[in-house]
């Protein structure tokens, strides 16, 4: 499945980003880290592939998780931004290519369950507000707010 795979890349990044130049953590990347963490593998979002008739590449549509937040899925993207896909003299890395992943207004929406048991900045409030029960709202098992701080991509 495609989401452990990105979870462990983003996992990566993070712990790539952890430390300052001058030994000293970096608390952006450090409460980041914590939060791909506790997102988890299933609260990364899936894409479904499409291969163009004409030139045969795949392209990787994201699929909409809308039980996250803004503020999640913005420093998701920080992540993903951050990746590095060069080597030390700036050619492509060895291995595989990174998947394409694109986003667009047209996206459909995953059908997996929400994750259950993150802080409640992590849920989108508009998604939280549809829900159809209050027993559907306990279940989530929402934590306390967890400030996110402050990351820059570099």
């Amino acid at each position: 499945m495609m989401y452990f795979k990105l979870y462990n890349n983003r996992v990566s990044v993070c712990h790539a980003n952890l430390w300052n130049r001058d030994g000293t953590t970096n608390p952006g990347w450090k409460v980041t880290a914590e939060m791909v963490m506790e997102l988890g593998p299933a609260g990364m979002s899936s894409d479904e592939s499409e291969v163009d008739a004409k030139t045969k590449k795949t392209t990787y549509r994201v699929r909409k998780r809308p039980w996250r937040s803004s503020a999640c899925k913005d420093r998701l993207l920080i992540i993903d931004a951050d990746r590095n896909v060069t080597n030390s003299v700036g050619g492509a890395r060895a291995g595989n290519p990174p998947r394409e992943r694109v986003r667009g207004s047209n996206m459909t929406v995953s059908e997996r369950a929400p994750k259950v048991g993150c802080p409640k900045n992590y849920y989108s409030k508009t998604w939280v507000s549809n829900l159809g029960s209050e027993r559907m709202f306990d279940a989530l098992e929402m934590k306390e707010y967890k400030d996110l701080g402050e990351v820059h991509s570099g």
